[in-house]
């Protein structure tokens, strides 16, 4: 078993191999951009180069044998080093450190999941540490950013300082007197051919060299291009690039991928560090040095790129450069109020000044009073504060920690005024240092001010607050002898009358237009209410209105205590006039005004008949006691084909108290107005009226032969009388075999059409059989004693038989499984009875 086992493992990984091999070759590299391929696809060619034993810098100079630009080859590089750390997580991942996921181990013990396990979270932990530690670094995001790439740019003017050599191709445009183009290759030795000239020797000199010396050999063809006398000129030659050649670099030391790298002869030491992924976490963002042949031509800054702008150092490459990143010396984080904290490199005698310099400055709440300095001694840790002042001659050692404060949230000098001013706000302390001069400065008092009192509110030097009362009106009298000295975070309260006390209103209610709650005016009269709120409705009753007014201290009125209200009657003629002896009434606050109804005013209602009548439609109620009997007479009476049995009555049901309460708190919103209240009220009242109609049960036939009598019932507002066409069918409901319609049959039993639905099923329960009959009233299946005595079928009747609630079964493999466990167990009893008996 063992063996077999092995051996699928072995074929399946065999497999999985070979399909991962292939996947290198299926992708052409020729025309391929690699921030374009998917995730999938890099890790398949990370798969297949793992399968043939491919590094990934053996995989990324195959790539470019595959004709992958050189352009393109640093990108792959990174995103394989990216799936490459990846899977090295997946492995960890599933308790297998080094291994990849799907790798399974053949034979031997399962590993200690506890021990992988804690060694997982230990390689996460310095996992995150390493991107925590990256992402502080300054400019180390330039480099593992994928939305940024740094390549040389080929579309630019030729450089004169550049250097030419074997491969590139020299562009010579001859015009004037004579035209001539000439695209000439730079041979391996260095020379490029002329037609009638021969070769002419241009390695290692620069374009402006060599544009003098093909002028001057040029001149030789072209005699009006380098004339003896100047006048004589009539030719004129530019040199240019055209494609340049590629050079080969190495990159050495502190970078993340070591190497000789291919590049465009056009390219800088920016853009062979691109390449190479950059400075490690170890490695100097300072000092780069540049080696060609024995000697170091030039040691780039990578800050004076990043932070000035400055290329001067960023010098162009030749073939054959070694450039070496070393690891830094002197590195320092800052943290707190800069614009841009984090870990930087500092070189020499740089200071704190050139470190807040590299951060960006201080943000415009930094505390740069004072700079706290976290640094090592051989021993502990030492902190300094470095006043303002000292910051250019304060020099930093490696491993320091800088943090910048952040100012208090508090003011220095500070007072406030509030309340019943014109301007109230915050003021200097210097330009009002009295509470006079600070309500002066806020404009003076408004007209509602409080003048019995004002209050400073002063904080403490143990921050607790005491308060300070005086009299606003003395003050403004007499400001030289009542004034008051403020101090820091005074603040000031003058209130508003209308602050301390409720606000005034007055209600109306009743058939106004817009009954609701106004404020009040002094002076204001019964018919200005009446007018605020848009005028009398045509249900009002102007001669009859009510004022309450409210009762302060009952106690102190001639009427008993018992009275909470004071109520007046008045009345208003329709054009809002009052007769001489009221005119003079004057509403108070929290007056309450009522409008009555009168008493004989109805609006129209109606009613709607459907169905077989001469003149279907709405009617209106003309009289309170009009019956069933006068609508259908106001129809036109019944069609030839109505059948009265199954006249039916739809009637609004009434709601309870309890349903009334609570669409009435389902309307209390914020914010709503009282007649907005009642509106949203009828409005959620006529839908629930519409959604909920109660079917009445008549009997026409005893309606139209005894007009008036209890049969014939008084309309109301919303009913709906329904009158069909002769019914053929009854329908069976519920507990039956075939729910169904069945042909009405005379002379049919209740029973009988049981039958025709199939008969009861196992669910229904019989004795609780019951009928609806067509015009709405509901009989049932009565028992007494054995006997069962089952209502009169008539067309188009419904027949409801009840089911009880179904009940889960068992299922076949349920009861299989049952029986297989209660013959085990007997099997086992048998066993052990015969062994006992032995």
């Amino acid at each position: 078993m063992r063996l077999t086992k092995s051996l699928l493992t072995i074929l399946f990984l065999c497999i999985a191999v070979s399909a991962s091999a292939q996947s290198l070759s299926d992708i052409d590299f020729k025309s391929v951009r690699v921030s374009e391929l998917s995730d999938q696809q890099i890790q398949r060619i990370y798969s297949g180069a793992q399968s043939r034993g491919l590094s990934i810098d053996e995989t990324v100079q195959l790539a470019v044998a595959q004709g992958l630009p050189q352009s393109q080859a640093s990108q792959l590089r990174q995103r394989l080093q990216q799936v490459r750390a990846g899977t090295a997580g997946q492995g960890q991942e599933q308790g297998f450190p080094g291994q990849l996921r799907n790798q399974v181990p053949i034979e031997g013990p399962a590993p200690d999941s506890t021990k992988f396990d804690s060694l997982y979270m230990i390689a996460d932990s310095l996992k995150r540490a390493e991107r925590q530690m990256k992402d502080k670094i300054f400019g180390y995001k330039i480099f593992t950013n994928e939305r940024v790439t740094f390549e040389p740019a080929m579309n630019i003017p030729t450089p004169q300082d550049y250097q030419i050599g074997p491969g590139d191709e020299l562009v010579i445009n001859i015009w004037g007197a004579a035209q001539m183009n000439y695209n000439l290759p730079v041979s391996p030795e260095g020379f490029i051919q002329i037609q009638d000239l021969g070769p002419v020797n241009v390695n290692g000199l620069s374009i402006k060299e060599a544009e003098e010396r093909l002028r001057a050999r040029l001149g030789q063809i072209y005699s009006g291009l380098d004339p003896q006398n100047e006048q004589n000129k009539d030719t004129y030659m530019q040199l240019s690039l055209g494609q340049v050649r590629s050079i080969n670099v190495t990159v050495l030391g502190e970078v993340s991928v070591p190497g000789s790298y291919t590049l465009s002869s056009l390219s800088t030491v920016f853009n062979a560090l691109y390449a190479a992924g950059g400075p490690t976490t170890s490695g100097s963002f300072r000092e780069i040095n540049v080696i060609r042949g024995s000697e170091t031509v030039a040691t780039f800054d990578l800050y004076d790129l990043l932070v000035y702008g400055d290329q001067s150092s960023n010098i162009r490459l030749r073939s054959q450069d070694i450039i070496q990143v070393k690891p830094y010396n002197n590195r320092i984080e800052i943290e707190g109020e800069v614009k841009r904290p984090g870990i930087y490199e500092l070189m020499g005698k740089e200071t704190l000044q050139d470190l807040i310099l590299y951060a960006g400055d201080f943000t415009n709440k930094a505390y740069t009073e004072r700079i706290k300095v976290i640094g090592n001694t051989p021993k502990q840790k030492r902190i300094t504060d470095v006043r303002k002042g000292f910051f250019d001659n304060y020099i930093l050692e490696n491993g320091d920690s800088v943090s910048v404060g952040k100012i208090l949230d508090r003011f220095e000098n500070m007072v406030q005024i509030e309340g019943a001013v014109f301007r109230p706000g915050e003021y200097a302390l210097e330009d009002t240092t009295s509470l006079y001069s600070l309500i002066q400065r806020a404009d003076g008092l408004m007209g509602d001010a409080f003048m019995n009192r004002g209050i400073i509110y002063r904080t403490r030097d143990d921050y607790t607050i005491e308060t300070i009362s005086f009299n606003v009106r003395e003050l403004i009298r007499n400001p030289e002898q009542n004034n008051i000295d403020l101090q820091k975070d005074d603040r000031v309260r003058i209130s508003s009358i209308f602050d301390l006390r409720e606000d005034y209103t007055v209600t109306i209610n009743g058939p106004v237009q817009k009954p609701d709650q106004y404020e009040f005016a002094y002076g204001m009269t019964l018919e200005d209410l009446i007018y605020q709120a848009g005028g009398f409705m045509q249900s009002a009753a102007p001669y009859r209105i009510e004022v309450a007014r409210r009762i302060r201290d009952a106690s102190q009125t001639a009427k008993s205590s018992s009275f909470i209200a004071d109520v007046q009657t008045f009345e208003v003629n329709e054009d809002l006039t009052l007769n001489e002896e009221d005119a003079s009434f004057k509403l108070q606050p929290f007056d309450q005004v009522y409008i009555r109804r009168l008493p004989n005013y109805e609006e129209q209602q109606e009613i709607h008949v459907v169905g077989e009548v001469q003149f279907p439609g709405k009617y209106a109620i003309s009289a309170r006691n009009e019956r069933i009997s006068d609508i259908i007479e106001r129809a036109g009476g019944l069609t030839p084909d109505a059948y009265t049995d199954g006249a039916t009555l739809f009637r609004k049901r009434e709601f309870t108290q309890q349903e009334s309460q609570q669409m009435t708190a389902n309307v209390q919103g914020e914010g709503l107005t009282a007649e907005e209240r009642a509106q949203q009220l009828e409005e959620q009242r006529q839908q629930r009226l519409q959604d909920e109609s109660a079917q009445v049960g008549i009997e026409l036939p005893q309606v139209l032969q005894n007009p008036g009598s209890r049969y014939d019932l008084l309309l109301e507002e919303g009913d709906s009388l329904f009158i069909p066409k002769k019914l053929e069918t009854v329908t069976v409901e519920g507990g039956v075999f075939y729910p169904t319609t069945v042909r009405y049959e005379d002379g049919r039993s209740f029973r009988d059409y049981i039958t025709a639905a199939g008969g009861f099923n196992d669910l229904a329960i019989k004795k609780r059989a019951y009928i609806i009959h067509a015009n709405g009233d509901v009989d049932r299946v009565k028992k007494f004693l054995f006997f069962k005595n089952f209502p009169d079928v008539e067309p188009g009747a419904t027949i409801v038989v009840p089911e009880e609630s179904p009940t889960a079964g068992l299922s076949p493999q349920e009861r299989i499984s049952i029986l297989s466990t209660v013959t085990s167990t007997l099997a086992l009893i048998v066993t052990t009875i015969v062994q006992i008996n032995r």
